[in-house]
């Protein structure tokens, strides 16, 4: 058979005790003094640096409460008890027991409560710093002040008598707690201001009034006034840090609440429920710089939990670690294969985006059109990421399909002619964009690409001087501006029309075409208006242009005049 942990054993042992009742003679005979209602006390090793110290000054202590409080009213448990069950389970009875164990101990034993704490010696003597935990609930620690002295015997005592003064709040502690079982918050609320009441110091009354302040829905300010007070006098009490946490987050304290859930993780960092509620609280709180470190670090401790990675994951997004996210997410894929839906797959494609790797953005968009054939949305994506990458053609083919999948998507024909005009297809990409418009397309954005192609086809006619080029640009341009008119777009058509009538006029000296001649009239109108709206372009260039129609004018107007007149 497979050897037995220690803390195995411990914990066999200490229920083998608890479950048959074995209790050595000693208590047997303190058992004939007090009830069987008598509370019970155990004071159990403290931890300490100092061989045999830690022993010593748990049984002084022992010692100076059995001398401070009748033994009717409260049942000190012997030494040779708590040695005789840790023994039993495998226990060194000289160790301090870890909270796990020291809990079990106080259960074997009938304990209401135990103490615990550490003993050192100083340059002055001794020092003892001691708490008394509630054996039902040991997140109830009620910390009792430090005593130091030159003799072991006297700081004891004085941990003895703070020891004597704490318990006089256990009835009220003990009613408020049941209290807050039963839901019966006013009860609890007036239980627990009793036990503030019979001791200053109290933790343990404040924890609970504080409960029933959130039962009560009380505002998050008096919460917080409470949970601040045990928080100045115990800075360990997981229950204060909680309630104070959760009400600086209602109370909409963001950086409050963060360093309050921080606090109560950095007591517990390895409870992994605990880890994602507060990770998932700094996240929503917008903060997630100080959630991607406790969450890197739970992930690391628990490398095979998906839920955790699935946090992890989520985290590193919205933190925008891109390249954080890209690795968490592929992690998830592999783990949870449900996680793996079409926002996943968005999300990831993203993060790649985001960190400069677009053919690792193209590869995960159409993984994702594998898995999801008919979605239009995710075909569409497919198309983004695939021109992103440089496979133009693959992304025009990607951006046809999702338009068969859903005709009526003006946004995926903006995605069809970027990919057009990349392939030098003017003539397809404004075929496409008419398209966009029509199935609900942002103008502006439609605007946009067609002063691309429209100042395209400018620059080109400005260099093949050709009246056709010009035709074209006016052509586009005029369009462009009819979708979404803008100073640019205004001052660009403007020119172009300049240099389509200079073009017409000079082509019509030989022609001597009244239809010339109209076109040319025409063209100078359009850029006279268009070169006045759109000035604030280029001032210098505008002001060219309209000293030079002026010089056109009459040599236009001659034609007509000449050239129509013949034709009649």
């Amino acid at each position: 058979m497979k050897a037995m942990t220690s803390e195995a054993r411990a914990v066999l042992g200490l229920l083998l005790v608890a479950g048959l009742g074995v209790l050595p003679g000693s208590v047997q005979a303190q058992r004939d003094g007090p009830s069987a209602d008598t509370p019970r006390l155990l004071i159990v090793t403290f931890r300490s640096p100092d061989a045999g110290l830690g022993t010593d000054a748990a049984e002084e202590v022992r010692k100076r409460v059995k001398d401070e409080v009748s033994s009717k009213k409260l049942l000190v448990i012997p030494q040779n008890a708590i040695e005789a069950n840790l023994k039993a389970s495998g226990f060194n009875p000289d160790s301090a027991p870890d909270p796990i164990t020291a809990k079990l101990l106080a259960q074997a034993l009938r304990a209401d409560q135990y103490v615990s704490g550490t003993a050192s010696k100083t340059p002055q003597g001794y020092r003892i710093d001691a708490q008394i935990v509630l054996a039902s609930n040991a997140n109830m620690v009620q910390p009792v002040p430090v005593a130091q002295s030159d003799k072991l015997g006297d700081a004891a005592k004085a941990v003895a008598k703070s020891i004597a003064a704490a318990r006089q709040q256990l009835d009220n502690v003990l009613a408020c707690e049941r209290a807050i079982q039963a839901g019966q918050y006013d009860a609890a609320l007036k239980a627990a201001r009793a036990a503030v009441a019979a001791y200053a110091q109290s933790t343990n009354g404040r924890d609970c009034l504080a409960q029933a302040y959130s039962g009560l829905k009380y505002p998050p300010d008096s919460i917080i006034a409470v949970t601040s007070q045990v928080v100045k006098i115990d800075p360990q009490n997981k229950p204060a840090l909680r309630l104070l946490a959760q009400a600086y987050q209602d109370a909409g304290n963001a950086d409050q609440a963060a360093k309050s859930w921080t606090e109560l993780l950095a007591l517990d960092p390895k409870n992994v429920d605990l880890q994602t509620q507060v990770v998932k609280t700094l996240a929503q709180s917008g903060k997630t710089a100080l959630a991607t470190p406790i969450i890197q670090k739970a992930v690391s401790e628990n490398p095979n939990n998906a839920d955790l990675v699935k946090l992890q994951w989520l985290i590193l997004y919205a933190g925008k670690d891109w390249k954080g996210a890209a690795a968490a997410g592929e992690k998830l894929a592999k783990m949870d294969t449900s996680a793996v839906d079409s926002t996943f797959f968005t999300r990831l494609a993203a993060a790649y985006a985001s960190d400069s790797q677009p053919q690792k953005a193209a590869q995960v968009t159409s993984r994702a059109v594998a898995k999801f054939p008919n979605s239009a949305t995710l075909w569409a994506l497919n198309a983004q990421t695939l021109r992103l990458a440089g496979q133009t053609q693959q992304s025009i083919a990607a951006a046809q399909h999702a338009i068969s999948l859903n005709p009526k998507s003006g946004k995926v024909r903006l995605t069809l002619a970027q990919g057009q005009m990349d392939l030098n297809q003017p003539d397809s990409a404004i075929a496409t964009l008419r398209q966009a418009l029509a199935n609900g397309a942002d103008s502006a954005t439609v605007g946009q690409f067609l002063l691309v192609l429209g100042n395209k086809a400018y620059q080109h006619a400005d260099t093949t001087k050709a009246m056709p080029d010009y035709q074209r640009a006016v052509q586009v341009l005029s369009m462009a501006d009819s979708v979404a008119p803008s100073p640019t777009v205004k001052f660009l058509l403007g020119v172009s029309s300049f240099y389509l009538g200079d073009a017409l006029t000079r082509a019509n000296q030989q022609d001597k075409s009244c239809e010339e001649a109209n076109q040319a009239d025409s063209a100078f109108t359009l850029s006279q208006v268009n070169v006045m709206q759109g000035a604030s372009v280029d001032t210098a260039a505008a002001g060219q242009v309209m000293s030079a129609l002026q010089k056109y004018d009459p040599t236009v107007k001659s034609m007509i005049k000449v050239f129509c007149k013949k034709k009649k």
